[in-house]
């Protein structure tokens, strides 16, 4: 018993040392600005979106960014609906829109890093900046991206949320992901702000194209299914870029919710199978992964067995979560009555982190059409 709850107080500890990092991180401003008008690439790789993409290219093509200052990238991964079709119909309005093809390579293991490849080898900009086929974005978000891009940074995170409309309306599982997915966000905000560069997304990211080519782009990450983003960020920090979070308004993303507990569990384990290439990307991010999963572990475990020593433990996670969540609520400006999930988030984290981390570790997860745009 007493070696069970010493190795919990430590790994409690361990995680609590990086609440307050990302708290503290949250604060962070950055006052070296970019003013200078870039040339800005914005490259998309989609996958039988028909459903979304024309919202996406309607925000695109209505940028305030000078029209002749960037172009539009969408790259078909060989779509058997009517994407290119949609894509086809707004080049007609949109001079600065192009449409490529993806490639089929044989054994290929990540079509969407060889559709971005494909993308960033064709672009002109100076700035390449990426979000999914399924998101939408603000009339701002490239002249409001561009703004991080300071002397020596070599990309820029941005945030991204579940759109959810109807709050009320929204079923449990919709509302559950807007809690983990809004928590994941404030975390690794606060890790950049604390120039500790542990995660990001390519629902809302951007990165200088000299910074790309330098480390060979895609190149050493190519064999991973997932990370065209986190392992990407690893990369251009191990070479010494400085990574930066964009915290404007203006810079912000939304991607549509999951609507069934399995794609939300299929997407998370997906999310999860980053953990193994940091082992040796990012050694701080891997040994800190390993205590939230082993801490998880940990509590779901030992409810079973000292179930007030451990609930203690678990009470203090979950208040450090909280204070950690209200922060970046305000930060982000999200309205707080979506709080009102977090006392059930917060008993759930334990066993939805084990099933997840587990599966992560197992390659538990399916590759298909609807998780194709959220790596």
């Amino acid at each position: 018993m007493l070696i069970f709850l010493i190795i919990l107080g430590v790994l409690l500890l361990y995680y609590l040392a990086y609440i307050y990092i990302f708290y503290r991180g949250l604060d962070r401003k950055y006052l070296a600005a970019n003013t200078a008008m870039l040339k800005v690439s914005v490259v998309v790789a989609a996958y039988n979106e028909e459903n979304t993409i024309g919202q996406l290219l309607t925000c695109l093509i209505n940028q305030d960014y000078p029209q002749d200052m960037y172009e539009l990238i969408i790259v078909d991964d060989d779509s058997s609906d009517r994407t290119r079709e949609i894509i086809k119909e707004f080049q007609e309005k949109a001079p600065n829109l192009k449409l490529l093809h993806a490639n089929q390579v044989r054994n290929i293991r990540s079509r969407k890093k060889n559709a971005l490849s494909l993308g960033v080898k064709e672009s002109k900009g100076e700035i390449i900046l990426t979000t999914d086929a399924d998101c939408i974005v603000g009339y701002q978000w490239i002249s409001g991206m561009t703004r991080y891009f300071g002397r020596g940074v070599g990309m820029v995170a941005g945030f991204s949320e579940p759109l959810i409309p109807n709050w009320r309306k929204a079923s449990f599982v919709q509302k559950y992901e807007y809690i983990d997915t809004i928590a994941l966000f404030f975390a690794a905000a606060g890790a950049i702000g604390s120039n500790k560069s542990f995660s990001c997304s390519g629902q809302n990211l951007g990165f200088t194209r000299e910074a790309f080519d330098r480390i060979n782009g895609y190149e050493r990450i190519k064999n991973y299914i997932s990370g065209d983003d986190v392992l990407l960020m690893q990369l251009l920090q191990r070479a010494g870029y400085k990574i930066r979070f964009a915290f404007g308004q203006e810079t912000y993303a939304a991607t549509r919710s999951e609507r069934n507990l399995g794609s939300f569990l299929n997407q998370r384990t997906r999310w999860a199978s980053n953990e193994k290439p940091q082992a040796f990307l990012n050694r701080e991010f891997f040994f800190y992964l390993i205590d939230v999963f082993l801490l998880n572990i940990f509590v779901l475990a030992g409810m079973f067995f000292f179930p007030l020593y451990v609930g203690i433990a678990w009470f203090v996670k979950a208040v450090s979560e909280y204070i950690i969540l209200k922060r970046g609520m305000s930060r982000f400006k999200i309205q707080t009555q979506r709080m009102s999930l977090f006392p059930i988030w917060a008993i759930l984290q334990p066993l939805y982190i084990t099933i997840v981390g587990i599966g992560g570790k197992l390659n538990l997860f399916s590759w298909k059409k609807r998780t194709y745009s959220t790596d």
